[in-house]
């Protein structure tokens, strides 16, 4: 794991960034879930509820497993 994140952070073109966005992801996933929530309570339909968790764990975890099934190809 030690080689990935110096592989990340040093040589993949935007893995800095990625690394960023990573984090920033994750800050978003911890403050809008209960937003989405607390609007569902409130009388939002489910299906918006269900896309708007999609969107933010998707782009989450797809920011992390992108560079890494780069660098698991690589190697």
């Amino acid at each position: 794991m030690k080689n990935y994140f110096k592989w990340l952070l040093t040589e993949h073109k935007t893995g800095k960034f990625k690394f960023i966005l990573f984090l920033f992801g994750i800050v978003q996933c911890v403050l809008h879930t209960d937003d989405f929530y607390l609007e569902y309570m409130d009388g939002m339909p489910l299906l918006p509820l269900i896309f708007g968790y999609i969107a933010l764990y998707g782009f989450t975890i797809g920011i992390a497993l992108q560079p890494y099934f780069i660098y698991k190809d690589l190697k």
